[in-house]
């Protein structure tokens, strides 16, 4: 504490008034206006952006596990696999419908890819599982 034995805020005060009071009275007015008016500004700003783009939480029903009843047959089990494969089947069209949109408006043969595409698919043996008789999609 010896730096600050020293300090006195009345005197502080008093240099702070005699700077002020010395030289020409409007000397130091623009650069005042000026700092107030600087920062005035940033303090509204900080104000304003408290009140942009607040988010309020919304909470979302989240369902981690989905029970089924114990005398489920395998018929109802393989229903509803093909019926969550319908749902990812019809998320696949959309996607590849739009990448052959965007290949349209590239200028590519989108054709002649999907052509190439199924006979890749068809030399590595990949083949096409039927579905059940009565599960539409």
């Amino acid at each position: 504490m010896g730096l600050l034995k020293d300090v006195s805020v009345t005197g502080g005060v008093g240099d702070l008034w005699a700077v002020i009071r010395q030289g020409e009275p409007g000397e130091r007015l623009l650069p005042a206006v000026l700092a107030i008016v600087c920062t005035s500004i940033i303090l509204i700003l900080f104000v304003m952006d408290s009140k942009v783009n607040t988010y309020t939480y919304v909470p979302q029903e989240v369902i981690y596990v989905q029970n089924w009843s114990i005398d489920r047959t395998d018929e109802e089990i393989l229903i509803d696999r093909w019926e969550v494969q319908c749902l990812k089947d019809k998320r696949d069209a959309k996607r590849r419908e739009a990448m052959k949109t965007l290949g349209r408006m590239s200028g590519m043969d989108v054709d002649e890819i999907e052509r190439e595409a199924e006979a890749d698919r068809l030399a590595r043996g990949e083949i096409e599982v039927e579905r059940p008789a009565g599960l539409t999609c």
